[in-house]
């Protein structure tokens, strides 16, 4: 009879106690490029990372998979890929249907130096590093520039967030973009006045219906070990799966 008790007494308990305690789990695709960065690390962070399992492309060869359809097998993309090798209209097309259909994306460091002939890109990451001095709505912007080894000090902006939600003030090893054209009205997360970096590290945005988090910082093993990127970028996978899943 006492063994019977306790059993009924958990059944009614447990679920309260440890409804909570079970990471999320979310299905991602991780595109990357040709571009010699410290890939073996990179993906390290994903194995390594609670509640996430995902896949890996490769562009220009996999440019074909981010079509309308790809939301049926993954929750969410995050590109990390210096690609400026030509896509077809087709492929610009498809590429914009899916984030505007409502696809997570999220856009990390050297992607925004990707696709440098496209103004369609930008417009759905809010920004873009740019090769040569640029017109934009009628302003001219300078060229963007780089730095390695810069020891960078973070500012978190917006600390109620659920992407820097539990993120104090830190300092990185990095490299930093400087001059980089950022759309006003972002909603900007991190922040910087590191001299060689633009001020703007961290937004998010919208590209109809697809909820975007851009991630400027994460050139190598110096960012990829530092325990606050990390928790960046996985609260940032987190709040994309979410909002994404309220607009269905």
């Amino acid at each position: 009879m006492r063994i019977l008790l306790t059993l009924i007494l958990c059944s009614f308990i447990a679920p309260s106690l440890f409804a909570d305690e079970a990471e999320p789990t979310f299905n991602i695709l991780v595109v990357t490029s040709g571009h010699g960065a410290d890939l073996p690390n990179f993906h390290r962070m994903f194995d390594e990372m609670p509640g996430i399992t995902y896949s890996r492309a490769e562009l220009p060869r996999d440019m074909d998979m981010l079509a309308p359809g790809l939301e049926k097998k993954y929750d969410l993309v995050l590109t990390y890929c210096l690609n400026n090798h030509p896509i077809t209209d087709i492929q610009r097309e498809n590429f914009a249907a899916l984030i505007a259909s409502g696809m997570p994306l999220i856009v990390m460091h050297h992607s925004l130096v990707g696709y440098a002939e496209c103004a369609l890109y930008r417009i759905m990451a809010g920004g873009q590093y740019l090769l040569e001095e640029t017109e934009i709505d009628g302003v001219l912007h300078p060229a963007s520039s780089y730095k390695y080894d810069l020891d960078i000090y973070v500012q978190v902006v917006d600390r109620e967030h659920p992407i820097t939600r539990g993120i104090e003030n830190f300092r990185i090893h990095d490299e930093g973009y400087l001059n980089m054209y950022v759309r006003e009205g972002v909603h900007v997360l991190l922040k910087t006045e590191h001299p060689y970096s633009s001020p703007e590290l961290a937004w998010t945005t919208r590209f109809g219906r697809g909820p975007i988090f851009v991630f400027t910082l994460g050139h190598d093993n110096y960012a990829f070990e530092n325990p606050n990127l990390r928790q960046i970028l996985r609260q940032g996978i987190q709040w994309g799966v979410e909002e994404a899943r309220k607009n269905q």
